[in-house]
């Protein structure tokens, strides 16, 4: 398996975890349009300001992960969570969540997949003199 088919294969599996674990009550709405930390839009008379959450993992011989039934469990799970932590807390009393894409910046290096119609992103760091692999996970979303 190619490693843009395992980056893939893991935004295909998070984005029905993302939405059991965030179970918004709240409006979404998605940017498609890249931005970074910090920018800023106003959406419906409210400004929002974006912020950035990033988790990361690193992995020995990543292909031992890519069981169906171990994906959620050892790579979605604990990328997602800390993510949909940060986004849950900020957005208690609010009446709105955005997200945005991801803007691709000069040291980004890996393989990357965006989630579908949400502001996440999957990078994966391949190192083959430790034989390790890292997968990030990065989240850009703003509330009002």
């Amino acid at each position: 398996m190619t490693e843009q088919a395992i980056v893939d294969l893991f935004a295909k599996a998070a984005k029905p975890r993302l939405m059991d674990l965030l179970k918004l009550k709240v409006r979404h709405v998605y940017k498609t349009t890249p931005g970074d930390a910090k920018s800023k839009i106003v959406i419906d008379g409210s400004e929002v300001v974006f912020k950035s959450i990033r988790s990361a993992q690193p992995y020995k011989e990543i292909g031992r992960f890519l069981a169906e039934d171990k994906i959620i469990g050892f790579v979605v799970n604990p990328g997602l969570l800390p993510i949909v932590k940060a986004i849950s807390m900020d957005l208690r009393g609010r009446k709105m969540l955005v997200t945005r894409r991801i803007q691709a910046r000069d040291d980004d290096k890996g393989i990357v997949a965006h989630l579908d119609h949400f502001g996440i992103r999957i990078m994966l760091r391949v190192d083959p003199v430790r034989n390790e692999t890292e997968v990030v996970w990065e989240a850009l979303y703003g509330v009002a």
